[in-house]
């Protein structure tokens, strides 16, 4: 039952990968103090980034073999229902939010590291696109020029 949640992940992925994702349109309407759009962007970018160094990190980790899997699981299912209700809170990125979910679900159905490296890359491309997008809204050299 792996295989129809990993082709949902990956569908998604494809989805967002040339074509600006919903969610960025959502958190364009988000405001932090003082009703500015600075915060949402910034926090919604470290979270995202934060995910995909982790999946990266975990995915190299299980690679080596040298790691069981139910000890895997365990650390990643507590970290992707963590995010998951990150994104889908505050920053209204809940198709991202959905899209993890859907990996922890399939996670309940990895039976061997190679499985379980496949589905957290899958996530980590995911994951890190939807990083792009935010980072492409981010008006990085006028935010240079204040920080001077």
């Amino acid at each position: 039952m792996l295989e129809p949640i990993l082709e949902q992940i990956i569908a998604a992925r494809r989805s967002i990968w040339m074509n600006e994702p919903a969610d960025i349109a959502r958190l364009r309407t988000k405001r932090g103090a003082r009703n500015q759009g600075a915060t949402p962007l910034l926090y919604a970018t470290a979270k995202l980034g934060q995910l995909a160094v982790f999946l990266n990190h975990l995915r190299q980790v299980s690679r080596q073999h040298s790691v069981d899997l139910p000890t895997m699981r365990i650390i990643t299912d507590s970290l992707l229902e963590f995010y998951a209700n990150q994104y889908g809170g505050f920053y209204g990125l809940t198709d991202t939010a959905h899209v993890v979910r859907l990996g922890r679900e399939a996670l309940a159905h990895v039976q061997t590291l190679d499985e379980y490296v496949t589905l957290v890359g899958e996530l980590a491309l995911y994951v890190s696109r939807m990083d792009y997008w935010v980072d492409f809204l981010i008006p990085w050299a006028k935010f240079g020029q204040v920080c001077n």
